[in-house]
């Protein structure tokens, strides 16, 4: 079983403009609504391969409402614990002559001691060992940076795997809790480390020190230079395909995705790869806040290319 944790999701809406510009009447071509936040995208990506999956978190209001409907009509599982309040709502502008992705994010509504107790315990009455534990993005307020540090060593007792995916002080403390496996990208790896890189050498290099945590795998996320994966043995670097992008929403928590069910299939680190980099390429040919099909990643599988370094 597959469990994600989203503490701060999301109503996202999704434009369509053609040649936005600043201070001028823009003209909306197409609209999408959907349930979002990155461990709900992970959910909805497992799914769609036929996974079995969970989305847990906080929902509140008309929006977390309809984001209940929605993964209801997908006949993925939730358990989300309701707070007070009206779930956020994050804008997605995608420009197509000027091919800009870009993110308006609200800040979501705040949670109390005795909700984040309620999901701490609601969180674990179903996972046991061997099962995935997904935890992703942002927090909202009243949530301590340390939440996914304390649920990854709650984990750890009950021999529960856990992939991260987060940044900032969040990604800090939960790195000292040991995660199975974690996924930083280029902007957060230089986040955490308070500096640029001048290239990929360099970043590999710096994500090697997470080895020392004692984490097991790390999958960097490179975005159109594609990504590269790592274990204290080996590394692998895996190229980008060429691709119709649509859109680059949901990207890497589809990678994410197919990470998941790697690992609690126990699949051979080539297949997990080639797995994960088909799921966030399905994603990125598709428009609006849809994550890839299960056909579309099926016949990607068979174009990634991979080497070791």
């Amino acid at each position: 079983m597959i469990k994600t944790l989203t503490l701060n999701p999301a109503l996202d809406k999704t434009i369509i403009v053609e040649d936005f510009k600043i201070d001028s009447l823009n003209r909306i071509k197409k609209v999408f609504r959907d349930a979002g936040g990155k461990g709900i995208n992970v959910s909805k990506m497992i799914s769609n391969l036929g996974g079995i999956t969970t989305a847990s978190g906080f929902l509140g209001g008309d929006a977390g409402s309809f984001i209940k409907n929605e993964l209801e009509k997908e006949n993925i599982k939730h358990d989300f614990i309701e707070v007070e309040g009206e779930t956020r709502t994050n804008l997605k502008m995608v420009d197509k002559i000027q091919n800009t992705f870009t993110d308006i994010n609200e800040k979501g509504v705040y949670v109390s001691n005795n909700k984040l107790n309620e999901i701490k315990k609601e969180l674990f009455s179903d996972l046991n060992k061997g099962d995935i534990l997904v935890l992703s993005g942002s927090v909202p307020d009243g949530v301590e940076a340390n939440i996914y540090q304390e649920l990854i060593e709650i984990a750890h007792q009950k021999e529960v795997k856990t992939i991260l995916d987060a940044d900032g002080v969040l990604f800090e403390n939960a790195l000292k809790a040991c995660p199975s496996l974690i996924k930083p990208n280029e902007h957060e790896l230089a986040l955490y480390y308070g500096r640029d890189f001048n290239n990929q050498e360099e970043m590999i290099e710096a994500a090697k020190e997470f080895f020392r945590y004692g984490v097991e795998k790390i999958m960097l996320s490179l975005g159109k230079e594609g990504a590269v994966f790592l274990t204290e043995e080996e590394v692998i670097k895996i190229e980008a395909l060429e691709l119709d992008v649509k859109s680059t929403f949901g990207a890497g928590d589809a990678m994410v995705a197919g990470l998941a069910i790697a690992l609690e299939n126990n699949l051979k680190i080539n297949e997990m790869i080639t797995l994960a980099a088909a799921c966030s390429s399905a994603s990125l040919i598709n428009e609006g806040t849809e994550m890839g099909k299960k056909e579309d990643v099926n016949n990607l599988k068979n174009k990634i290319r991979y080497y070791y370094i």
